[in-house]
């Protein structure tokens, strides 16, 4: 340390300007605080500088930031407020000044104290406007009585460090509404602005629009818009000059645009432009609510280094969003295509399966058809030689419907194991859906099912009207079965995706399908039904596949299912 009345104003200069450049450098609050340290240190001329911060929730001092190489000095601590030499001069807001660690009873790490071999210690707070944010430390590693003069060098550094961990503190958000409040707060609590408000540029309306305000009731400044006109008002012209300006009296001044001077009632004004790399984002206004208050040069000064500060944490924030909203968009693409890709895959494992089942089907109904045919023959023959009215006869007659039950089902079994090419033609699907429905009038109507028709405007298509027909007959069966006890049967017809699909969506309110069985639906030999053979979805979806569509299921237990086919209108085949 040197002594007292030789200490270098030189280098106490350089260490304040040093410190006054990271205000505006665009560091982080962790780089700055190292940095603070450093500098601190260097000037001291000490051998370990620290410095505390307050945190506001738990009020507690932590250590932040040590130029010391030490791996036991730079292990995470923390004291009380009023604990330690530390937290005795956050509470009190006084420096203090021990010769010797060790000996004094207020300080409370004396074992790492001697393995570091720390002495002398010179503490004092970090202070704006009176409010401590934390402390900074300096030892020495002999005996050193700390001078009235080392005390306010340090002090000094400590509130010019003060303010630019405070502004630095911008940089840990990057939420804009934060940011702007953070931006106001500052002016008004640091610089001592009764009020500020915040005007960021709206390219698209070529305005400023008065975004938050800081000693002004937020429902003053809804819908604030200044043009961007430098002829308009004073805000605007300091984003077209791209420099300040000081107002001393705002009611006699014709720069200033006088509905804001009559809303707020303006006397002494400062506007400051946000800039970035020579761009303006917007401007900051900030006053006095009661006259004859000048800006003084020193708060100027502060402002405009604030306003830098702020600008590029505004410039961060914009660039984030951009981010965000651009990681969002490119999640939701990634998220559609895995799903098509999912879907598709499904498809294409239902289509082999399809395959590989339709060839074992197809051999197993002819084994079946053929045996059947014999027994068939000598039932009637043997049906024929019986006198009428003999009670085996009823019984050839149960037997002969029963042979010809499962004929049926062999019949479905080679449909799905060869089904016919489709014979395509152009076909309104609306009037296939009126076709099919009428085969199942009857049974709606006495189940007291209500229909309800929604069809548009539909574009013939390339189809094969009977295979189609089928696969409609099967969904309209569905859906009457899910409603012994009636329901609402809702029937659709779209365009959709710029004229490529036709969508035909048949809705029930019946029973539902668990979770569990919707990727079952379209898998040969799977029913949820008493007795159902598990084929007729299954057709459907090759019937539609083979129309180059798709078909898809929503379902809830105890609300109803919907089934949607999709056919392109331009059936390439």
């Amino acid at each position: 340390m040197i002594k007292k009345g030789k200490y270098p104003k030189n280098k106490e200069i350089n260490a304040l300007l040093e410190i006054s450049k990271a205000t505006a450098s665009g560091l982080y609050l962790e780089d700055v605080l190292r940095l603070i340290v450093t500098v601190t240190a260097n000037l001291m001329d000490s051998k370990i500088c620290s410095l505390w911060m307050l945190d506001a929730k738990d009020q507690k001092l932590k250590l932040k930031a040590t130029q010391s190489m030490s791996e036991e000095y730079l292990k995470e601590r923390s004291l009380a407020m009023g604990e330690g030499v530390v937290g005795h001069v956050a509470l009190r807001n006084q420096p203090m000044a021990i010769l010797n660690v060790l000996k004094d009873p207020l300080y409370k790490e004396k074992e790492l104290a001697k393995k570091e071999g720390l002495v002398s210690m010179l503490s004092v707070p970090m202070c704006i406007k009176d409010r401590v944010i934390g402390v900074i430390n300096c030892y020495t590693s002999y005996p050193h009585p700390f001078s009235k003069e080392e005390e306010e060098i340090l002090t000094t550094v400590a509130n010019q460090a003060a303010i630019c961990i405070e502004n630095s503190g911008l940089m840990e958000t990057l939420d804009i509404d934060e940011i702007l409040r953070l931006v106001l707060e500052g002016l008004t609590k640091n610089i001592g602005f009764d009020r500020a408000r915040l005007y960021l540029v709206n390219e698209k309306r070529n305005v400023l629009e008065c975004k938050m305000a800081v000693g002004i009731d937020e429902e003053r400044i809804k819908g604030i818009a200044l043009r961007l006109d430098p002829e308009d008002s004073v805000v605007a012209r300091s984003i077209s000059k791209k420099q300040p300006f000081v107002i001393p009296d705002a009611g006699k001044d014709p720069r200033v645009n006088l509905v804001i001077k009559e809303k707020f009632n303006l006397h002494s004004l400062v506007v400051i432009p946000l800039l970035v790399k020579g761009k303006a984002l917007g401007a900051i206004a900030a006053d006095f609510a009661e006259p004859n208050k000048n800006v003084t040069k020193e708060a100027l000064e502060s402002m405009m280094a604030f306003a830098q500060q702020a600008g590029l944490a505004i410039h961060n924030a914009f660039m984030y969003q951009e981010l965000k909203t651009f990681s969002q968009q490119m999640e939701e693409k990634i998220q559609k295509t895995t799903a098509d890709l999912n879907k598709t895959e499904a498809q294409l494992i239902r289509s082999e399966k399809l395959a590989a089942l339709g060839q074992l089907a197809a051999g197993i109904a002819h084994e079946i058809r053929n045996p059947l045919t014999s027994i068939n023959i000598l039932i009637h023959s043997l049906a024929s030689n019986l006198p009428p009215g003999t009670s085996h006869k009823e019984d050839l007659n149960v037997i002969e419907e029963e042979i010809h039950r499962i004929n049926e089902i062999v019949d479905q079994f080679l449909r799905f194991a060869k089904p016919a090419s489709p014979l395509f033609q152009k076909a309104e699907a609306s009037s296939i859906f009126e076709e099919t429905l009428q085969l199942l009038r009857p049974q709606i109507e006495k189940q007291r099912i209500v229909v309800k028709k929604e069809f548009k405007t539909l574009p013939p298509i390339l189809m094969d009207r009977e295979q189609m027909k089928q696969v409609i007959l099967n969904l309209l069966l569905n859906a009457v079965q899910a409603m012994p006890e009636g329901g609402h049967l809702s029937l659709k017809g779209h365009v959709l995706e710029g004229d490529r699909w036709v969508t035909l969506s048949v809705q029930d309110s019946g029973v539902g399908i668990p979770d569990e069985d919707i990727c079952k639906l379209f898998d040969p030999f799977f029913s949820t039904k008493e007795g159902g053979v598990g084929l007729g979805l299954s057709i459907a979806h090759r019937i539609t596949d083979q129309h180059h569509g798709k078909i898809e299921v929503e379902s809830a237990p105890g609300k109803g299912t919907c089934f949607t086919i999709w056919l392109p209108i331009h059936n390439k085949r």
